[in-house]
């Protein structure tokens, strides 16, 4: 043996061997505390997931893949939400918040916050871009780009510090009145598409296929100005361009 080789004395093995143990135990307490982590986790996952389900969200399931036509808002990736904009400009009619007052009244008392964008879990609440400084700013519902879905926490509500939205039940929720042009709806067409019947909210109550009516024309869609909520799914999902169906704030 050269005076370079030498071998480990058997003291010095077993300290290897014990190293190298209490090594693997870390390795292995590390991995039973992530396993045990996950498992306390688990059930408040399942019922985050349960709760987004109970929205009845639309069908695109981030906010990439919402329709781009009239601005943008956003995410941030672990950030705050990050407000849409939509203009007047064009003369399209945008809805305010589920719970607002008189419109009067709402420009008086609203401070623009931004309390209602930022408690909305589908980011349906944007801002108002507009050269009238009483309106610039103020928050609004853009139906084309995302519906309220009247949400099971009536979230915008709770979260207003000025009661420029009043807390009430959604039941009593009106923020407009969906109105059919029938001539741009495909069913004129014999299209047998009923869209915003199937994703209205409300149900039947607030809107349906006319059938059985002499009255009335028969397979038009019909809607009860009684039960319309003016959440706007309908609008956001009719197929459309433009939309056969558009929700009118009703008259203060």
């Amino acid at each position: 043996m050269s005076e370079h080789e030498t071998d480990n004395s058997p003291d010095e093995e077993t300290a290897q061997n014990e190293s190298s143990e209490d090594e693997a135990d870390q390795i292995h307490r590390r991995g039973f505390f992530r396993e045990g982590f996950r498992q306390l986790l688990k059930p408040l996952a399942e019922a985050m997931e349960k709760r987004v389900e109970n929205l009845d969200l639309p069908d695109w399931a981030t906010e990439d893949e919402r329709p781009r036509r009239y601005g943008s808002g956003s995410l941030d990736q672990g950030g705050p939400k990050t407000p849409g904009y939509s203009s007047l400009e064009d003369g399209r009619t945008l809805l305010r918040p589920p719970g607002a007052l008189p419109e009067e009244e709402f420009l008086e008392r609203c401070v623009a916050s931004g309390s209602c964008v930022h408690s909305c879990p589908v980011s349906a609440i944007r801002l108002v871009v507009d050269a009238d400084e009483r309106k610039h700013n103020k928050p609004c519902i853009d139906p084309d780009i995302q519906a309220c879905v009247i949400c099971e926490d009536l979230s915008c509500m709770k979260a207003c510090p000025t009661g420029a939205l009043q807390l009430v039940p959604a039941t009593d929720i009106d923020m407009g009145v969906a109105e059919v042009d029938v001539q741009i709806c495909v069913r004129s067409e014999g299209e047998d598409c009923q869209i915003c019947v199937d994703k209205c909210p409300i149900g039947p109550r607030a809107i349906d296929i006319l059938r059985g009516d002499p009255s009335e024309s028969e397979g038009d869609v019909k809607v009860y100005t009684d039960g319309c909520t003016g959440c706007g799914v309908c609008q956001m999902y009719c197929p459309t361009e433009p939309r056969a169906i558009v929700v009118r704030p009703r008259a203060s």
